[in-house]
């Protein structure tokens, strides 16, 4: 880069006539472009400028390392474009997690964005555990639920509702709970990620209730908890995006639609200095405007 410098300072003294002229271009001092010239002669053994109280002019290697430097600096100047634009136009390959639940919405997405920017590489990754993504050398890391690693940022991009619901062949077995404190009569399947698996919270008219529940069937993962639902294990609390076909489709019922079950908030995780790349924030900005409506469908 001194180099580099020390050329352009070479090529303005040259077309400005005087080191006090390219001092002035260049917003430097005049001894500084004075500094740089015999740098340059020095470290070619010999005299580029010939210099007069009034007036400076080429020597003849003056000339020809002239117009050389007109030339490495025009391609330098190439190079820095060609960078520019490479960090503006996604490439490579974009590493992105997520979890399974989530996977059918997420890969609809990767395949949207992937459309967009045909030169872009995408691997998906999905999986319940929430993943060292330093480690994996993750790019963004789509995240339902609550986030602990302050060592990365996170952008919320909306709130999954969740409901409760149950399969009809249960709730003629067992009965359909009308308010929250019946629930204690029911078999209910724990998602041991939930905040308090074992109370659940319900909010009607901006008043809380918390209900102790019980159940012989814990698990960690969403899509185990909504295939027991489906067999008829008993009641869940799942994001409605997970079972919307299934409420249409009569799979599923809702049960307490009047009260409301809370939500899990959906984010993109990255590290910060990953965010600087082209494909990163453009994935991100991407999501933020489509997940929402991709919910709604």
């Amino acid at each position: 880069m001194s180099d580099i410098k020390r050329l352009t300072v070479f090529v303005h003294t040259v077309e400005a006539g005087s080191f006090s002229g390219a001092a002035k271009r260049l917003g430097i001092a005049r001894s500084a472009v004075s500094r740089h010239i015999a740098a340059l002669e020095k470290e070619h053994g010999v005299r580029l400028l010939n210099r007069t109280t009034r007036h400076l002019s080429l020597t003849d290697a003056g000339r020809i390392f002239y117009e050389s430097s007109i030339r490495i600096l025009a391609e330098a100047e190439a190079v820095t474009h060609r960078i520019q634009q490479l960090r503006e136009k996604p490439t490579g390959t974009l590493k992105v997690a997520g979890p399974t639940s989530f996977g059918r919405q997420l890969a609809a997405l990767v395949h949207e964005f992937q459309q967009l920017h045909p030169a872009l590489t995408i691997e998906l990754q999905l999986d319940d555990r929430v993943v060292n993504m330093v480690e994996e050398g993750i790019d963004v890391s789509i995240r339902i639920g609550w986030l602990e690693d302050s060592r990365l940022i996170a952008r919320h991009i909306c709130d999954a509702s969740r409901i409760l619901c149950a399969s009809p062949a249960y709730l003629e077995h067992r009965g359909q709970p009308e308010k929250p404190s019946q629930l204690i009569e029911h078999d209910c399947i724990i998602f041991t990620l939930l905040p308090t698996p074992h109370q659940w919270q319900f909010f009607r008219n901006k008043q809380r209730e918390s209900i102790q529940i019980r159940g012989q069937i814990l698990t960690n993962s969403i899509i185990a908890m909504h295939s027991l639902a489906l067999s008829g294990a008993g009641i869940a609390p799942i994001s409605r995006f997970l079972v919307n076909e299934d409420l249409k489709n009569g799979r599923l019922k809702q049960l307490l639609p009047e009260y409301d079950c809370g939500c899990a908030g959906i984010y993109a995780v990255y590290q910060d200095k990953r965010y600087k790349q082209a494909k990163v924030r453009l994935f991100i900005d991407f999501i933020q405007k489509r997940i929402q409506h991709l919910l709604r469908e």
